[in-house]
């Protein structure tokens, strides 16, 4: 791990003339997060209005001004955020002036534009993702394992929901789980686990807390599927889709509907066990910060409840205090292949709606 006592953080504005303007000195409360729904990372900080060069700091850092974080561990200084202002507030407290700064990367683009594209039967992953990106100039590197897909027609939508659809799609046909995210201004799509460092957690050694919970209350273990009822009398069975007995019997009925078959109501049933079919399991830890790791990298945790890999959901890191805090999900096949399971549920980006 890091020695906290190298470990600095350096704050720079990118002005509307090109200016690199350091704001280390004037700034408090330094985070920045990835969230577990939100694609666009986010910086915040506090920076104080002083003076400089007969101007104010605000005159300076504006609404879409680039703001950029470093940080220096020892090695060298490397970047490891950045984002233009979106939010830009100003407080005067006891004849103190201070700015109040959110940021939110390039991926913040996807959420922020509708568009419409069609695409015939037979086009790749890769080349609808590129089209639709290549269009509103997003610089974007992509590393996906390809595959085709049926036709799709997208009205007014959003950016990042097409590019969720897609991978949803690419899941679903055995391509692998992808993260959405920004690194020195490309947007990447890139899979889970890409990193090469895998940093190692440990109660013993650098870990401030950890938490895990279990949550068994709304588990489904067996689906019916069964006909729209016409007539007074039984519902017939179609078919009955089962999970995960060994916890007991928690059985939901599923209607399928007028224009339903029943092989989509089937899918419909086993997508609902795949949801809710398993033990939930939650995993926070907090440790001290180490700035390049970002949501989607794996990690290694030896907690009381166990030693094993996780991949992180969403971060928060805390550069006032040092200090980071990860939300994380199993890393069941590599966990499986140690001969380790905590048997539990996991949700990524590609199978959930981004909130807007």
């Amino acid at each position: 791990m890091i020695d906290l006592a190298k470990l600095r953080y350096d704050v720079v504005a990118v002005t509307s003339d090109g200016t690199q303007l350091n704001l280390t000195n004037v700034t408090s409360g330094l985070g920045w997060s990835e969230g577990e729904k939100e694609l666009a990372a986010k910086i915040t900080l506090k920076v104080a209005n002083v003076e400089y060069n007969g101007k104010r700091i605000s005159d300076y850092v504006q609404p879409f001004t680039p703001i950029i974080v470093y940080a220096d561990m020892g090695a060298g200084s490397v970047e490891v955020m950045r984002g233009t202002v979106q939010k830009w507030e100003m407080t005067e407290t006891n004849h103190e002036i201070f700015l109040n700064l959110e940021t939110a990367d390039e991926v913040q683009a996807l959420r922020a534009n509708q568009d419409d594209f069609y695409f015939t039967d037979g086009h790749s992953s890769s080349a609808i993702l590129n089209e639709i990106l290549g269009k509103w100039g997003v610089p974007v590197e992509i590393q996906i394992k390809d595959a085709t897909h049926a036709k799709k027609v997208y009205r007014k939508k959003y950016l990042c929901d097409m590019v969720g659809d897609v991978l949803k799609d690419l899941k679903e046909k055995g391509g692998g789980v992808y993260f959405v995210r920004a690194k020195e201004g490309v947007v990447q799509i890139i899979p889970r686990g890409t990193n090469e460092t895998i940093y190692h957690f440990d109660l013993d050694d650098n870990l401030i807390r950890a938490h895990e919970s279990f949550d068994v209350s709304r588990i489904v273990t067996r689906v019916l599927v069964v006909g729209k009822q016409k007539t007074e009398g039984k519902q017939k069975i179609e078919s009955t889709v089962g999970g995960k007995t060994e916890y007991g019997t928690r059985q939901i009925i599923y209607t399928r509907g007028d224009k339903e078959t029943a092989a989509e109501a089937e899918t419909a049933a086993k997508k609902i066990l795949e949801e809710q079919g398993d033990v939930k399991r939650k995993t926070s830890i907090e440790s001290p910060d180490m700035p390049t790791i970002r949501k989607g990298d794996r990690v290694r945790v030896r907690s009381s409840a166990g030693e094993g890999y996780f991949f992180v959901k969403s971060i928060r890191h805390n550069a006032a205090q040092t200090k980071m805090t990860m939300e994380l999900d199993e890393d069941k096949e590599r966990n499986a292949a140690q001969g380790k399971s905590y048997d539990t549920t996991h949700n990524d980006e590609s199978g959930s709606s981004t909130p807007h």
